[in-house]
């Protein structure tokens, strides 16, 4: 699963090390994120001893040093832990939660803080930290005096939540409810599902699931407004990057990557379609199935585009779930055909050609660069077999 040597961040490797990272505060470190833009950056996400949050990010040529200081600067204090770390010898500067180096308004995740209350509606006797994106966004969730979730408030970057909230309300019944917004703090908070997430599921119930996914995603694109943002995830210049950063990345893997581009590009009419309200992020962990519903979550991502960007992501996850080994070729077959099922029984499914066309485009470049850029040792040690399927 190695990476090829990158120049630009040299400390990229010792970052990802749980061992290194937990050494410079002498805990027991746990990554839960990663963001490596190839010859750039790389931006980590690490959990302490199962409690703390600490940000990392990478700088070239001593810059940390100055970042430190601004960072120090307008540093909140963080429990115990030092709000801002230097690791000079990183050329590397870790924020302690909730310091960030750009989301200056997660002092709204901390428990206590009366601007949560204002903005849920009710007190949070608990705030317990469920996702963190350093930079971009962090989602908690708001818990009673009794331990029952009350809400998820998430805190995002730019005008981030904003957006999220007007496609949240124009999906209705699709989604979580709206319970309030903050553009302070660029914040929003909704209801929490009763249910399950559909990557928790397995067999008859899995498949149950995706035809249920199946039709919320057909109502979600015959009903919705179309979005003035365009999806351009698989736009011709996105496929081609994607096997720029993976040459870079995996030189072995260069030669099956650009095989598949240059069969998208001769098949790019098989990839059109008329506009719908695309959820932007179709994936299992995006949805809830609760008594023969499925509830689509996190849709900051909606854009304008053809129906087969959805479908071909989630049918793209199975194909790779296949090949890494979690489910087998059978399963793979049946569960695409339930989620293709369950859209038709809503609206007419893409043609196959359109489904072929968006798969492989997103094991290009949403399975296989997103690998690279997430940093995913499991999904890594298959690179040539995820892009190797996308070619088939």
């Amino acid at each position: 699963m190695r990476l090829a040597p990158d120049p630009a961040v040299p400390q990229r490797d010792a970052l990802l090390d749980p061992e290194i990272v937990g050494g410079l505060y002498g805990a027991v470190a746990e990554r839960v994120y990663a963001k490596y833009r190839v010859g750039e950056s790389l931006r980590a996400v690490y959990r302490l001893d199962g409690e703390y949050h600490v940000a990392a990010r990478t700088f070239r040529d001593g810059a940390s040093a100055e970042a430190y200081d601004r960072a120090r600067a307008g540093a909140v204090p963080a429990g115990p832990l030092p709000p801002v770390l230097h690791a000079r010898e990183l050329d590397t500067v870790f924020w302690t939660f909730p310091n960030d180096r750009k989301l200056a308004t997660l002092t709204l995740l901390r428990n206590g803080s009366p601007a949560l209350h204002e903005l849920v509606g009710r007190t949070c006797a608990e705030l317990r930290l469920v996702a963190y994106n350093a930079e971009r966004s962090a989602s908690a969730r708001c818990l009673d005096a009794d331990g029952r979730a009350v809400a998820y408030v998430k805190v995002s970057a730019g005008d981030g939540a904003a957006y999220e909230r007007r496609y949240l309300e124009a999906a209705g019944s699709l989604a979580p409810r709206v319970l309030g917004s903050s553009a302070e703090y660029g914040a929003l908070a909704i209801e929490p599902l009763e249910g399950r997430r559909l990557d928790g599921l397995h067999g008859a119930e899995f498949a149950a699931a995706l035809h249920g996914l199946g039709q919320a995603l057909a109502t979600l694109h015959t009903t919705c407004p179309v979005p003035e943002q365009r999806f351009t995830r698989l736009d011709p210049e996105k496929l081609a990057s994607a096997v720029v950063v993976i040459a870079r990345a995996r030189p072995d893997a260069a030669r099956s990557a650009a095989l598949v581009l240059a069969d998208l590009l001769d098949r790019l009419d098989d990839g059109a379609g008329p506009a719908v309200c695309l959820h932007g992020d179709a994936t299992v962990r995006n949805a809830i199935a609760n008594d023969g519903r499925v509830a689509l979550l996190d849709l900051e991502h909606a854009a304008a585009g053809p129906a087969g960007a959805d479908l071909g992501k989630l049918l793209a996850g199975l194909t790779a779930d296949c090949v890494i080994g979690r489910i087998s070729a059978d399963e793979a077959r049946a569960f695409a055909h339930a989620l293709v099922a369950g859209y038709a029984t809503v609206a007419p499914a893409p043609p196959p050609p359109a489904l072929h066309w968006h798969a492989s485009a997103s094991l290009l470049a949403r399975v296989a660069q997103s690998a690279i850029n997430r940093v995913r040792p499991e999904v890594l040690r298959h690179l040539t077999g995820l892009l190797e399927a996308a070619k088939a």
